[in-house]
């Protein structure tokens, strides 16, 4: 009985260290300067009220903290890596339209429009 107490209490621990360290994920200074920067554009493209920018908020943490996870974990294998991020960004884009009205839907679409010309803008500037 002690034993199997023991155990659950140890993967109770294990459990709550692992969720703790994943909800306690950070980003460094710059690059929550830059996710503020993009959440508040974005935030007055799509006019979005303040709760919903709260969530985007929390939605581009989120996407920035796993970006870099992945660029980290998967420095060496370029083609997994590529597939990891374009999987992260198809989840993301999901959810943002879950917050979105129809008429923020619609701007949304001519950002990640506009986005994408200045990627490629800059991309062949290189």
């Amino acid at each position: 009985m002690k034993k199997t107490l023991l155990i659950a209490i140890t993967a109770l621990l294990c459990y709550t260290n692992s969720f703790a360290q994943s909800v306690g994920q950070t980003l460094s200074r710059e690059a929550e300067a830059k996710c503020t920067e993009m959440t508040r554009e974005m935030a007055e493209k799509l006019r979005l009220n303040e709760p919903e920018y709260i969530k985007l908020k929390a939605l581009n943490r989120e996407h920035m903290i796993k970006t870099e996870e992945i660029r980290i974990a998967f420095a060496q294998d370029l083609a997994a890596r590529d597939a990891k991020l374009t999987e992260l960004k198809t989840v993301y884009e999901k959810a943002v339209v879950t917050i979105l009205t129809p008429n923020q839907l619609q701007a949304y679409d001519a950002y990640k429009s506009r986005q994408n010309a200045a990627y490629m803008a800059a991309a062949n500037e290189k």
